[in-house]
């Protein structure tokens, strides 16, 4: 029976590097745009807040105002 032992050295701060996702670069204008996972936890994070935000918001109130 052979038994394997597998070490994994990995770094905890690992886990916070900042990867590009989506990448444009334009020569014209020496413009680099990216995307990292970072930009797109935020952007989902807003969205979602937003969207419940609206979700909750009772424009028909029950009791009126006048």
């Amino acid at each position: 029976m052979t038994q394997f032992n597998y070490i994994i050295n990995t770094s905890p701060l690992d886990q916070f590097e900042i990867r590009n996702l989506l990448s444009l670069e334009a020569p014209i204008f020496n413009l680099h745009l990216s995307l990292t996972n970072i930009g797109l936890y935020l952007t989902l994070g807003a969205f979602s807040v937003l969207t419940l935000n609206v979700l909750a918001t009772n424009y028909n109130k029950v009791v009126s105002n006048n």
